[in-house]
């Protein structure tokens, strides 16, 4: 299986679906890194231009641990995506065309629309706008980085199907995922908000009681109908893993009835 994983910033699948990543790596799967931005402005302290080498590099040890060899870097000024002009836009086009045509990926992964950071929104964009055009179209799953705190403006992004994944075997490997972006960690605390996140998420939706897990990272499938062996295989993969496409508090309305 081919995977093409988007990520508008350097440290964002790690973030979000680390425990996903390790999973599809242990299956063989041959996973590509797409890198949107150059992440230069995501600092109060480091000049931009150095920011850029210190995140390729924090870039580079993240695949080192995770297994990860093929990489892309569209090289967008960080926070710019949403702005592109005609030109620029043209560019970025083409040579995500050329990136979705060298892979020949059976899976797309990338951010959610809904999520709250604007260049996570216009990443979605962009790249849905070029899968569109790929025959046959592959199979796309969406993450979140920034659920919180915007929960009263998120855009709709309704997947036709909610997994949530166990990740308890694969915390460790994601905090030091995490950890190997020592520009962001150090200012964001993100690996201890995904480790409270992810625990949360999983008391939420009682995996605990259901697939045995203590952490979950939680993806979206879109018209999985039209790529049923691809989600098949990916359900084999994420094991443990539920569909929790509806979520229900207590009894169900045939409960009810019965």
């Amino acid at each position: 299986m081919k995977v093409l994983c988007f990520q508008p910033h350097n440290d964002d699948c790690a973030i979000a679906v680390g425990g996903v990543l390790q999973k599809m790596v242990r299956q063989g799967w041959e996973l590509t890194y797409v890198y949107v931005t150059d992440g230069r402005h995501g600092s109060d302290s480091v000049p931009p231009d150095k920011l850029v080498e210190v995140r390729k590099r924090e870039a580079e040890r993240e695949r080192g641990l995770l297994g990860i060899k093929r990489f892309f870097e569209l090289g967008i000024e960080d926070g710019m995506v949403e702005k592109l002009n005609g030109v620029r836009r043209k560019w970025v086009n083409q040579q995500l065309e050329s990136v979705l045509a060298d892979s020949k990926a059976d899976l797309f992964l990338l951010p959610s629309r809904a999520d709250m950071h604007p260049d996570h929104r216009a990443t979605h964009d962009v790249v849905l706008a070029a899968v569109d055009k790929v025959q046959p179209r592959p199979l796309v799953a969406k993450y979140s980085v920034w659920l919180f705190p915007d929960f009263y403006q998120k855009l709709p992004d309704v997947a036709d199907q909610v997994l949530m994944v166990g990740v308890d075997r694969e915390m460790p490997g994601k905090m030091a995922a995490i950890r190997t972006h020592q520009s962001q960690v150090s200012r964001g605390g993100f690996d201890s908000m995904m480790q409270v996140l992810n625990a949360y998420l999983a008391y939420a939706f009682r995996a605990p009681a259901i697939i045995g897990s203590r952490f979950v990272e939680v993806i979206g499938l879109y018209q999985p109908h039209l790529h049923r062996r691809i989600t098949s295989e990916l359900l084999r993969a994420m094991e443990p893993c539920a569909d929790i496409t509806t979520m229900l508090h207590g009894r169900t309305s045939e409960d009810i009835k019965a």
